[in-house]
């Protein structure tokens, strides 16, 4: 997963690929440590995902765009649309069937 600081260069990987999977955590979150290590995991065998984060503290910007109220937020973007988002308590079984879908969705011609 890549480190992005800012909404702009959030906005240029929305624009620029496909499906792409969003976390907006903080710095002094555990948890948001920890579900970035599974996501980063999870996306290592999804070629067709590109994964990226931004802290709060770098970028609050971004947390009001997305309406990121909790840490962590988890979003699922699809030809940049919005398809899938999850806060706080991540259900890595639930992630792993939606990102299964979508990435179905770009093999289909």
């Amino acid at each position: 997963m890549r480190q992005l600081k800012s909404l702009a260069e959030i906005n240029r990987v929305l624009e620029g690929e496909p499906l792409v999977l969003l976390i907006i955590k903080t710095g002094q979150c555990g948890v948001c440590e920890s579900v970035e290590v599974k996501v980063s995991l999870m996306l290592e065998s999804r070629p067709n995902v590109t994964g990226i984060y931004a802290y709060m503290e770098d970028a609050p910007d971004t947390a009001s765009a997305f309406l990121a109220l909790s840490a962590p937020t988890v979003i699922l973007f699809f030809q940049g649309k919005e398809v899938y988002r999850i806060a706080r308590f991540v259900r890595f079984d639930e992630l792993d069937r939606v990102l299964t879908q979508y990435e179905e969705m770009l093999r289909v011609p």
